[in-house]
């Protein structure tokens, strides 16, 4: 056996541990989107029972990270969908603020796809939905987890995992109104759709960066922790495209953070051949790296506890734009 002196264990403890975290980390992120993914869901369509399952399962995640439970000592915020006579459901579990307040900062994920699409000749009729949104669940999921174990927030921190967004953002929609807390107090929703599944990046871009005035506050605070913004033009044709407009056109601030393709240290990455949304193509495969999912999940991170600490200031300044 082998004496090594105490503090060298120490060092090499302290040292392996961020290894650990981060594979623990991108392991419990690739285990939700796997399930959510799966076969067994059949695409999380609108109305079926593939996403009354995904529902369950995120309720159940939500339970054992310890989240409030808001309806009764449920996750389920049920809400009537146009042609379905079952009604629809978010997920949506909070932290508590730790002092009461009414204001909160929403984090929001989409769990609906499309379910199954059956077309002539097509072996594969399972849209799955892994991109769109499976990942980006999972990464709500790992955030909720993430500001558990932290010390309790300034605010309350909602999350909110919405139904519906596919097929006119039905839920997102009647979460605005029929918010947790003040419509009027939700400083901003910090949303997903999509994750980094492509490796590690040092760029990334945001939607809106149109009618409101926070975009310039966000390149500021993520160029000091080593993260470029890098917007293509065509941004600007997506403001209606997402949960978030849900909440922007009622003048609550909004966005969605993507990454880019810009390799740590410089230099362009090849661009990876994922299947198309909205398709049975829309799976995980072996192109899938896994490797960036922590520093996404850190951007936003970043994001909640700057406006956490600067709440004040950030709006809409032109509601028009995102109008449906």
């Amino acid at each position: 056996m082998i004496n090594f002196p105490q503090n060298l264990v120490k060092i090499l403890v302290l040292l392996w541990l961020p290894v650990v975290t981060t594979a623990q980390v991108q392991d419990r992120v690739k285990e939700h989107t796997t399930y959510l993914a799966s076969d067994e869901l059949e695409g999380r369509g609108t109305g079926s029972k593939g996403i009354q399952k995904a529902a369950a399962y995120i309720s159940q995640q939500f339970g054992q990270i310890g989240l409030q439970a808001p309806y009764e000592g449920r996750y389920l915020q049920k809400f009537p969908f146009p042609g379905l006579e079952e009604k629809e459901s978010n997920v949506v579990g909070y932290i508590q603020a730790a002092k009461p307040s009414t204001k909160s900062i929403v984090f929001m994920a989409h769990y609906d796809a499309l379910g199954i699409q059956k077309k002539e000749g097509q072996l594969d009729s399972i849209c799955n939905g892994a991109l769109d949104n499976a990942v980006g669940v999972a990464a709500l999921i790992e955030l909720a987890n993430s500001f558990k174990k932290a010390d309790p927030p300034t605010y309350n921190l909602v999350f909110v995992a919405t139904a519906g967004e596919e097929l006119g953002m039905h839920g997102s929609k009647y979460y605005v109104e029929n918010p947790l807390f003040s419509k009027e107090d939700t400083i901003i929703c910090l949303n997903i759709d999509g994750f980094n599944v492509s490796g590690p990046r040092e760029d990334y871009y945001i939607f809106p960066r149109q009618g409101v005035n926070f975009v310039n506050q966000i390149e500021t605070v993520l160029k000091h922790h080593g993260w470029y913004y890098n917007s293509p033009d065509w941004v600007d044709g997506m403001n209606t495209r997402f949960d978030t407009v849900s909440f922007l056109r009622e003048g609550i601030p909004a966005l969605t953070l993507w990454i880019g393709n810009q390799l740590k240290g410089g230099g362009q990455a090849k661009p990876i051949q994922f299947g198309g949304i909205h398709t049975p193509q829309d799976e995980i495969t072996d192109q899938w790296n896994w490797d960036g999912v922590e520093d996404h999940l850190e951007l936003y991170k970043i994001l909640a506890t700057y406006f956490l600490e600067n709440l004040e200031g950030i709006n809409v300044t032109d509601e028009s734009l995102f109008q449906q």
